[in-house]
């Protein structure tokens, strides 16, 4: 009988192996992603590289759980409303695979404390997070580092997950969430301008938004939708995975 992690590991992910390959198999195993942002675009992320193999997992999130994420985030259920975003998905990500090595850090990260929060910064990562000056201060952080990494675009408001796409920021059109990311990146920390590409991988989606027109009832400006969340996250997911395995 299998008692041995590794054992265990290989039964675990035999689908992984028959993919990837042994090869292939042994990198996910050795591999450590941050994913910074755990909700409706995150979450997913997170668990479809628990699925396929990756051995350690840095999440980041300062959020806790609320009854409104039940729409499109991975770990809301009734028993976890409350608990830390970060905290809830460790657990359930330890469930499915016991022996992976998964940390959570419930900080909201900013432009002055990447290089403390992040001094142990892996070689791969996914960005899902919505704050605009996080995000961009994370990029740069991230690309200066030599970090592997691709950052999301806006999944709310759209209906069609055939709609998203990956591309260089250069190439991302049809989201505002984008457009706002690459103008910064270019007027405050000279990235390439001219339509040239910044070196910097995204998903996005060319869906035209689809914003509330019932604000008067407490609802918020748009919506989501956890077939494009979902979506978006394994998009995120399956670049980096690939990265992994091609490294």
């Amino acid at each position: 009988m299998m008692t041995d992690t590794t054992d265990l590991n290989a039964l675990r992910f035999t689908g992984i192996r028959a993919l990837y390959g042994e090869e292939g198999f042994l990198k996910l195993q050795r591999a450590c992603v941050l994913v910074a942002g755990v909700g409706g675009v995150g979450s997913w992320a997170a668990e479809a590289l628990c699925r396929s193999a990756v051995g350690k997992l840095i999440l980041i999130d300062p959020d806790t759980i609320e009854i409104k994420n039940s729409n499109r985030q991975l770990h809301t259920t009734a028993d976890t409303i409350g608990q830390f975003k970060a905290d809830a998905l460790a657990q359930r990500l330890k469930s499915i695979n016991p022996a992976l090595t998964i940390e959570s850090r419930k900080t909201m990260l900013n432009p002055d404390n990447l290089p403390s929060v992040l001094s142990d910064c892996p070689d791969y990562a996914i960005d899902a997070i919505d704050d605009i000056a996080a995000k961009c201060a994370l990029c740069v952080f991230l690309k200066q580092r030599g970090t592997t990494f691709i950052i999301s675009g806006g999944a709310g408001a759209r209906i069609d997950p055939s709609k998203l796409h990956i591309d260089d920021l250069a190439n991302a059109h049809g989201d505002g969430l984008i457009k706002h990311v690459r103008d910064i990146l270019r007027r405050e920390y000279n990235f390439p301008k001219g339509g040239r590409k910044l070196g910097i991988v995204c998903t996005y989606s060319t869906e035209t938004p689809r914003y509330c027109n019932e604000l008067g009832k407490g609802l918020p400006r748009f919506g989501a939708s956890m077939p494009v969340t979902a979506s978006a996250g394994l998009l995120l997911a399956s670049y980096i995975i690939s990265r992994i395995v091609d490294n």
